[in-house]
């Protein structure tokens, strides 16, 4: 049987033992009586968006080699390597750069804390790979030594050792501590004083800025069009210090989501440094961060789609070839993704598309990395005098079920989603598309990275809830939760609410009751369908309030069945 969470339909009582087949939210399928959902056996699989699981891709290996001594006289180490960076641990360290045509077939040698590699180059590039791996490491004072022939060399001093991560998306993962909107810097910097205050080049945090404001430019207008191998010059790591972090503009400051993830994510495991690396883009379909092969590949509503930054077009896989695919050599941990507003037209979609820029992803960086989802939360009434009505926005619920949906059949595997609705926009904010509440969401996402990663924390207690099977008996659905945390509850100490179920065609609210991680909707009658948290906007608890016993909040989810 296909390795997933299955949604099992009992009926303790039944007659009829012929087979009922689900579809996932975005399906059309109904139950209008004539094939009640009360024919399946126990253990029969009632739901499945009817995906394959994604099989793992093979982790890269470079064969062994003897390392031979540099001669090249030129050379050129790119631009990703730089004082203060990080390099994986656990994992290959690669790395390449270019040299005149001239140097062809010369070497470049390389060393770090020991290990040693080398290069031939060949049409004026070279990638060295070191020989053997490191532990994580946040000792200073170690030089990344890049070298040819006649003491021609390249250093690159206090190199640390950890784990390297992505926050990639829309402006939600791009979102900087000067926001999006005039005036809410102030309110974004004044909610955030202490953090940024504890904010210091002491902690071994690297960060490696990106920014899609630096495309707006027609010198890269040709570049966007294929994978790039290196990062735009003026790039480079930093520490995580407070002028760092905020910067002095937006276009200078870094992802607010990216820095309390590494934030957190250092403070559950101090002996592992962190690096983020930002590489998303305001307003960005799927399809402008997937590369090439995953574009073609994308169903058809998927693919293809562009993006206007002011006056400049950016091309489908603009950004993967820009800002993704010059890091492929670098073995990371994880990503942290938050994207959908684009795309939530597209919902149904959508699973398929991320099943396959996921997989894509592993392969190109040679590695099973962990995929963190961020749930799209909920948002205001408008953003910068925008109105966020109709069209995609009133869309946005069905994008949420489908990041839910992939968790829960288990087709994209080290596969989390984050819910969010807790954490969307609240009367008096100053940004309806952009939520200020970052660093919870960098705080959950830690969370569960590090229960995964590290074994620090138990993933039942740091995981948002997510159903692993619903159940069918004696007039009752019962819905099973993974990630209760040792017991459903409410935010607010109140009734569940949010739950509606379908019956004959129209979603109506359910009442239910909570028992351990069941949550159940009893005196039921051939029900269509059960979902969580269906609107767009939670300015508050009361519409939605479900979470575990650790106070994480259950994610929004739908499910139809025929």
């Amino acid at each position: 049987m296909k390795k997933a969470l299955l949604f099992i339909l009992v009926m303790t009582m039944c007659l009829s033992m012929a087979a009922c087949k689900g579809t996932s939210q975005n399906g059309n399928g109904t139950n209008n009586g004539e094939n009640p959902v009360t024919t399946a056996r126990p253990g029969y699989e009632m739901w499945s968006s009817g995906r394959t699981t994604a099989a793992a891709v093979q982790e890269r290996k470079t064969e062994s080699y003897t390392p031979e001594a540099g001669t090249a006289e030129q050379f050129t180490v790119a631009n990703y390597f730089s004082d203060d960076m990080i390099v994986p641990k656990e994992k290959e360290i690669v790395v390449w750069g270019t040299a005149p045509e001239s140097q062809n077939g010369k070497i470049v040698a390389a060393e770090f804390k020991g290990l040693k590699g080398s290069s031939r180059i060949e049409n004026g590039a070279w990638k060295i790979v070191l020989q053997g791996t490191l532990p994580a490491s946040g000792e200073l004072g170690h030089t990344l030594t890049v070298s040819g022939g006649n003491d021609v060399k390249e250093e690159f001093e206090d190199v640390l050792v950890g784990d390297i991560w992505i926050v990639s998306g829309q402006s939600n993962s791009d979102l900087t501590f000067f926001g999006t909107v005039a005036g809410t810097s102030s309110d974004i910097q004044t909610l955030y004083k202490e953090e940024l205050k504890a904010a210091t080049k002491d902690d071994n945090i690297r960060i490696l800025r990106q920014t899609n404001f630096n495309l707006m430019n027609d010198k890269y207008k040709d570049q966007m069009n294929d994978p790039q191998t290196d990062i735009l010059k003026g790039y480079k790591w930093n520490v995580a210090e407070r002028k760092r972090v905020v910067g002095s503009s937006a276009t200078a400051s870094f992802s607010m989501l990216g820095y309390f993830f590494a934030k957190e994510l250092y403070t559950l495991n101090p002996n592992v440094p962190v690096g983020i690396i930002m590489a998303g883009c305001g307003g960005a379909p799927l399809s402008l961060l997937a590369s090439k092969e995953a574009n073609d590949a994308f169903p058809s509503t998927l693919k293809d789609k562009t993006l206007m930054l002011g006056n400049y077009l950016i091309p489908e896989c603009g950004i993967y070839n820009m800002f993704i695919a010059p890091l492929t050599n670098v073995g990371i941990a994880g990503m942290i993704f938050y994207q959908g507003e684009t795309d939530t037209l597209e919902a149904s979609d959508y699973g398929d598309a991320l099943g396959i820029f996921v997989k894509d992803l592993r392969e190109k960086f040679g590695t099973n990395f962990l995929f963190l989802n961020t749930q799209l939360t909920s948002y205001g009434y408008e953003s910068g005098g925008v109105s966020l009505a109709g069209g995609i926005w009133d869309a946005v619920p069905n994008l949420r079920f489908t990041q839910a949906e992939v968790k829960i059949d288990h087709s994209i595997p080290d596969y989390e989603v984050i819910a969010t609705l807790d954490l969307g926009w609240k009367d008096g904010d100053g940004d309806g598309a952009h939520p200020y509440y970052k660093k919870e969401i960098g705080r959950r996402a830690a969370a569960i990275a590090a229960a995964k990663l590290y074994g620090i924390g138990n993933a039942d207690d740091v995981g948002c809830p997510v159903p692993s099977k619903i159940e069918y008996k004696k007039d009752a659905l019962e819905i099973t939760y993974d990630y209760a945390g040792g017991g459903l509850k409410t935010l607010d100490g109140k009734a569940v609410t949010g739950f509606e179920v379908k019956i004959n065609g129209a979603w109506k609210a359910a009442e239910v009751t909570v028992n351990g991680n069941v949550v159940a909707v009893e005196n039921i009658s051939h029900p269509e369908g059960i979902r969580y948290a269906p609107e767009l906007r939670y300015a508050n608890l009361e519409k939605a309030n479900l979470c575990s016993g650790t106070d994480y909040p259950a994610a929004a989810f739908s499910v139809e069945f025929k």
